[in-house]
């Protein structure tokens, strides 16, 4: 196991606590395992008995509407746990998972690590707060879907993800958004024209970031 790539682990807050006799333990019951970018980390209504956690790379929580039609729930591109809420309620994973990077996930033995670590309160109450902080995205997430029109939708996602914003296709934000590639570049289009972003050689840029986010 590549234990300086582990040692990233050491910086997220669930685990700052640790002993070192904590880390051998938790690396003792863990796998690292590498997935391409397309592979499956689970489907919807698999049950799992490890715990994931994202260690490099990325991934997409996403399920399909009852059209078929993809609806992107969720990208995690840091360090962080995965459908942590499946293991602890010891349900099926409610979601689909997929690589959209090369990624390493850790799979942590569930039934080891909730008999060592969730019977000490200060670990087991971290460890709820990152559901907490789940939930609380997940509900931010769909009031956006629920509250914004298209072009909201748009101007609000340009304003967050400025950064990463000319590293993915209008396919991929469009399905972040579900929206249609075509009205995501209607409203691209809109906000250009407007005079608040500007697109040169492929490449999108914000001239005026007060105008964009009163957009939305």
């Amino acid at each position: 196991m590549d234990r300086l790539l582990l040692e990233r682990l050491k910086n997220k807050r669930i685990f700052h606590t640790l002993s070192e006799e904590d880390w051998e333990y938790l690396f003792s019951i863990s796998t690292l395992k590498t997935f391409q970018k397309n592979n499956i980390l689970f489907y919807q209504g698999d049950v799992s008995s490890y715990l994931h956690i994202l260690i490099e790379g990325a991934v997409k929580i996403y399920k399909h509407n009852s059209k078929g039609h993809e609806v992107i729930l969720k990208e995690i591109e840091q360090i962080s746990l995965i459908a942590q809420l499946a293991n602890l309620e010891e349900i099926a994973f409610p979601s689909n998972c997929m690589a959209i990077q090369d990624s390493k996930i850790l799979l942590v033995d569930y039934g080891k690590f909730k008999s060592y670590f969730l019977h000490d309160p200060n670990f087991l109450l971290i460890f709820v707060k990152s559901l907490t902080q789940r939930i609380l995205e997940l509900e931010y997430l769909l009031s956006a879907h629920l509250t914004l029109d298209a072009k909201a939708k748009v101007a609000k996602f340009i304003y967050e993800n400025q950064e990463r914003l000319n590293q993915k296709s209008n396919v991929e934000i469009a399905k972040i958004l579900n929206i249609t590639p075509e009205t995501l570049s209607r409203n691209i289009k809109k906000l250009r024209n407007e005079g608040i972003i500007q697109t040169q050689e492929g490449q999108l840029m914000i001239l005026k970031p007060k105008a964009l986010r009163q957009c939305f």
